[in-house]
């Protein structure tokens, strides 16, 4: 059985329902409201602005030009050569690339995130950072991470950092 009542632009609707189920009467008593919203709502519209490539915005933010990534933990055995000092380079995405020691080079992923890979541009690497935010990789506060090779699999390594020194 269902009642419905109309009155000022709101619909009050009563719902008895009796659910037989193995010969026992259930009732469920409910109330459903909603009003009409009498406001316009603008017909035309626009796209968000690409927040993640904006020229010149990485030289303006990420001012940094030296940055050293280091290790106490497990980096400094399984990645030791991707350790030491960066230099920016380029603009790489949009974002700031740097090359460092042994010529591995640290770059946003067109994904997004940050490696450490062997060429600019690689999909693989050594040390990455999946932060997607629009932070420079030295304000990154944590979750570095380092590949090791003998396992396969890439760890967290907490006391990996990046940060810039000039």
């Amino acid at each position: 059985m269902a009642r419905v009542l109309s009155t000022a632009g709101l619909l009050f609707c009563f719902l008895l329902l009796k659910l037989i189920e193995a010969g026992d009467i259930v009732e469920i008593f409910g109330e459903i409201s909603s009003s009409k919203i009498d406001h316009e709502v603008p017909e035309s519209g626009a796209k968000p602005p690409d927040l993640t490539i904006i020229a010149g915005s990485a030289e303006r933010s990420c001012g940094c030009q030296n940055l050293i990534l280091s290790s106490l933990g497990e980096t400094k055995h399984s990645q030791p050569n991707a350790l030491g000092i960066y230099k920016y380079y380029q603009l790489w995405l949009g974002q700031p690339a740097y090359h460092g020691p042994y010529g591995s080079w640290l770059y946003s992923l067109a994904g997004g995130g940050w490696l450490v890979g062997p060429q600019l541009g690689s999909p693989t690497g050594f040390i990455h950072n999946t932060d997607r935010s629009p932070l420079c990789p030295y304000e990154i506060p944590g979750g570095w991470m380092y590949f090791n090779a003998h396992a396969g699999l890439w760890y967290v390594d907490t006391t990996l950092v990046l940060r810039c020194i000039s």
